[in-house]
């Protein structure tokens, strides 16, 4: 879904999107692991799942800031034991957007500034029927700005965007007091070590070579 810059304002332009929009469960279901790794077939569908997005716009001077909020849920692979499990999402997030070339030039930072992602495993219903509060005024110089070349916020690559950056590299369910997976049983160290010995040894450091090179030259 594009918003055109044109029709953002000063005051707030809100969305609001669940499981029944079909361009969000696309996006969700896109980040959703499979088994068997194969591409999705013609007519492919997402798994449905409840979902609530919704999307805040509002133009300060040539800055569009884009606030959002996501709770729904993805089905991901354990790393440790290749076994589906349901990994939850819930975050806030705030993004700005300019056609203008002079923020190109400014330096960038090296975190996301004024980022506001909650723990994706953290059950936080507390807020979970409220909307976001109102919005106050923003600079550029509190979050990351992002040039681009359409007129337009793409709310749907927005969406995929922010969900991946909650995505862990090496995703995997929550584990009991004893430190074995909630889904499958298994200890947590036990598969770790599977996972060491199954791996073979170590290969040997191809720069390993060059330890001495300084040595060999004087």
């Amino acid at each position: 879904m594009k918003v055109y810059f044109h029709e953002i304002k000063d005051q707030e332009l809100v969305y609001q999107f669940d499981e029944s929009t079909s361009w969000v469960m696309e996006v969700v279901g896109a980040l959703d692991e499979r088994i068997d790794r194969i591409q999705r077939p013609p007519g492919w569908k997402p798994r449905s799942r409840p979902t609530q997005i919704s999307f805040t716009l509002r133009r300060v001077d040539d800055l569009v800031h884009v606030s959002g909020k996501v709770k729904s849920q993805l089905f991901l692979l354990c790393s440790l034991c290749a076994d589906p499990f349901h990994f939850p999402v819930n975050l806030q997030f705030h993004s700005m957007l300019t056609q203008s070339e002079m923020y190109a030039e400014a330096p960038r930072e090296t975190s996301r500034k004024g980022s506001l992602h909650e723990n994706p495993l953290k059950d936080n219903d507390e807020d979970d029927d409220s909307d976001l509060g109102p919005m106050t005024d923003f600079s550029a110089s509190d979050f990351e700005v992002t040039v681009v070349k359409e007129p337009f916020a793409n709310l749907k690559e927005i969406l995929s965007e922010q969900i991946m950056l909650t995505i862990p590299m090496q995703p995997k369910p929550d584990m009991n007091g004893k430190g074995d997976c909630v889904k499958c049983g298994k200890p947590q160290a036990a598969l770790q070590t599977k996972i060491t010995e199954s791996s073979g040894p170590l290969k040997e450091n191809p720069f390993a070579v060059l330890k001495d090179y300084n040595k060999k030259k004087h």
